[in-house]
């Protein structure tokens, strides 16, 4: 019996949503995959569950086995496994280093955005807009690391793909203010640097969600 195939976020993610997530006349008009918690703007973030503490030091763990046999394959596994454990991403074509894909804006913990930050969003899935809602979706089961993610074909799954909801606004909840230009913060220097452009979502406190504009 064969294995089921690994989903890859960066491949697979806007085939899934358009093939079995998006409502009857509702149309993607941006997406974004994580493999980690995403960039957090005036947001503290949330606790870590026993299970995510569970896993982060099982991956230390591996690390730590990696390094002390020396062994440069399990390194390299081991840095494919651990890749929520990074800071930032490395995405699209030109291969440089740029802002995050995914950053959530809000005034602290008791603004709309904030209220809807919680453990679950380190899970992996795809942060997707349309032009009915803003929304998370979980990407459940066997998926690649980000380093693999987008390298290969697009996988060969039948039927729908497990997939939760973990988050979702309608529309009337929300503002599209259109395509921003933002700013990182380099991480020795601390030295501010163009991170690319994004899609603004704002809720009516002032909050909301950059989606990094891929379409």
């Amino acid at each position: 019996m064969s294995r089921t195939p690994r989903f890859d976020l960066k491949l697979d993610g806007p085939v899934m949503l358009e093939r079995q997530w998006l409502e009857p006349g509702e149309r993607l008009i941006e997406w974004a995959p994580v493999w980690r918690l995403p960039e957090l703007d005036g947001i503290a973030k949330p606790p870590w569950t026993s299970e995510q503490v569970a896993r982060r030091v099982w991956k230390v763990v591996w690390l730590t086995l990696a390094w002390v046999l020396g062994s440069v394959v399990l390194l390299i596994v081991l840095a494919i496994i651990g890749d929520g454990l990074s800071g930032a991403s490395a995405d699209g074509p030109s291969g440089k280093r740029k802002g995050p894909n995914v950053v959530l804006r809000g005034g602290g913990g008791d603004s709309i955005m904030g209220r809807l930050v919680t453990p679950a969003l380190r899970c992996r899935g795809v942060w997707a807009f349309t032009n009915r809602r803003i929304a998370f979706v979980e990407v459940t089961g066997r998926t690649y690391g980000r380093f693999l993610s987008g390298s290969g074909e697009p996988s060969d799954f039948e039927g729908p793909w497990p997939v939760r909801t973990l988050v979702e606004v309608r529309e009337g909840g929300y503002e599209y203010e259109g395509a921003v230009d933002r700013m990182r913060c380099t991480r020795i220097l601390r030295r501010f640097k163009p991170a690319g452009v994004y899609r603004r979502i704002t809720f009516a406190d002032g909050s909301g969600v950059d989606l990094r504009k891929r379409r």
